[in-house]
């Protein structure tokens, strides 16, 4: 079972303390945007667990997915909400920006990573540029695999909404560094008090050293890093990555 089709046990799980990511997002984009309102796209934005937050905040949020079990999750909760946001269907290398300039775009959480050929990435690249307006922001996070240093083999949290408690559990189960991909297994254990359910999916993500991604950037040429955050999100200390950095927050700015 695809977990990306478990939209309700996907969003739990990624909402877990996501506050400081949200609030990173949101104090960056007050601060770099002129617009009174800045206008965000998300790439890949699944079950909108950050446009939602955002999109009360007072931003005009657009997001997109392929994944239509998402979507619709997204826009019954978008409803509850009564929030308004422009929500399609599209793919993250070849979407149409539907004739709209933003202010910022983001995609953190290894999305990026699902683009598993450098042409993709290329591709996706050029398109949120020619999506953003002069000067816009994209703000990428991915993990990186360090040169030198350990890879965490496995990750697990554990998140609750009412009645619901998902734990969750990603697995590294192996590195192939000449076609560049990384094979994980995720594991979501779902309970309520009525029932327990386990689900399971293995998939594969595009692999980035630090040197690597540098050199995607000078290949496509429309963006340069204006700041690099880690996992801690505090948009007063950005860092220095090196060969050891295994996670990073690329705060990107478009050329030209």
């Amino acid at each position: 079972m695809n977990w990306y089709n478990l939209p309700t046990y996907y969003d739990v799980s990624f909402s877990h303390e996501m506050r400081e990511e949200f609030v990173f997002l949101k104090r960056l984009f007050n601060k770099y945007c002129k617009a009174a309102t800045p206008r965000l796209l998300e790439p890949a934005c699944g079950t909108g667990r950050l446009i939602i937050p955002l999109a009360k905040s007072g931003f005009h949020c657009t997001g997109f997915d392929l994944n239509e079990y998402a979507l619709q999750y997204l826009l019954e909760k978008l409803e509850r909400n009564r929030l308004n946001a422009n929500i399609f269907m599209d793919d993250m290398a070849s979407f149409k920006n539907q004739g709209k300039k933003y202010d910022a775009a983001y995609c953190t959480v290894d999305t990026f990573r699902h683009l598993t050929s450098s042409k993709l990435a290329t591709q996706h690249l050029v398109r949120v540029a020619n999506s953003l307006k002069k000067n816009g922001l994209y703000v990428l996070g991915l993990h990186l695999i360090p040169e030198h240093g350990v890879i965490t083999k496995t990750t697990n949290w554990t998140a609750k909404r009412g009645r619901l408690t998902v734990k969750t559990s990603m697995k590294f189960l192996k590195l192939d560094k000449i076609n560049r991909t990384e094979t994980l297994k995720v594991t979501l254990k779902s309970k309520t008090d009525k029932q327990s359910q386990q689900y399971e999916s293995i998939y594969k993500l595009r692999t980035y050293t630090l040197k690597q991604f540098n050199s995607l950037l000078i290949k496509t040429n429309v963006f340069e890093i204006m700041e690099t955050y880690d996992h801690y999100y505090d948009l007063s200390k950005p860092i220095r990555l090196d060969n050891r950095s295994d996670y990073a927050v690329f705060v990107l700015r478009k050329k030209g």
